[in-house]
């Protein structure tokens, strides 16, 4: 029967003096290296998870109260609230740098983060649907509890993507789960989300 036990730096003895090119220093590397491993592993997790949260974490940091806003105004929260976030933590980074010096990785970083969310923004940005009242309403209710957003608040809420070039145009990602919640109806917005265009890619 193959031997299928992973060793662990507590299993391997006599650690002391090992010799760089004998079995025991090859056995002690794969044990640091799966170690390694695991915690890049564990670390992605994490960050995937919590970009997750962020989103909808600082849409509901930026309502006033509970009431839906309108379009154009979630419009400019996704413009010159949220993407812009970063804008002057990166003009100071860039002032900052030397001539003939690379990039500092924060600011690589967050170069990259606008980028990727000016595309999406040109294609269509998923966002919660906060011209809904009742979602308005739902996400206010966990600001003023000091609810942090997690994966169960995120499956019930309405999102819904909106792209740069179509200021009119709203498409549903997600219905969400709002509906028998007590919680009212949409709003005037209502009408304006065409349902039949759930999941899909922004149309006119």
């Amino acid at each position: 029967m193959p031997n299928n036990r992973k060793s662990t730096l507590k299993k391997i003895g006599g650690r002391d003096g090992v010799h760089p090119g004998s079995r025991k220093a090859a056995q002690i590397n794969r044990v640091h290296l799966r170690s390694a491993k695991l915690k890049s592993q564990k670390r992605d997790h994490k960050d995937l998870r919590l970009g997750k949260m962020f989103r909808p974490q600082f849409f509901m940091h930026a309502l006033e109260g509970p009431e839906a806003i309108t379009l154009p105004q979630l419009r400019a929260l996704i413009t010159d609230a949220f993407i812009a976030r970063n804008d002057e933590r990166i003009e100071e980074l860039t002032l900052e740098r030397r001539a003939g010096r690379p990039k500092a990785k924060e600011l690589l970083e967050l170069e990259e983060v606008r980028r990727v969310e000016n595309a999406e923004w040109e294609s269509g940005f998923e966002v919660p649907n906060l011209t809904d009242a009742r979602a308005t309403r739902l996400m206010f209710g966990w600001l003023e509890n000091g609810t942090r957003i997690k994966s169960a608040h995120i499956d019930l809420l309405p999102w819904i993507r909106l792209a740069k070039e179509s200021p009119e145009m709203i498409v549903v990602s997600r219905k969400g789960k709002l509906d028998g919640m007590g919680l009212g109806g949409a709003g005037a917005m209502e009408m304006a989300v065409d349902e039949g265009q759930e999941g899909e890619g922004m149309q006119e």
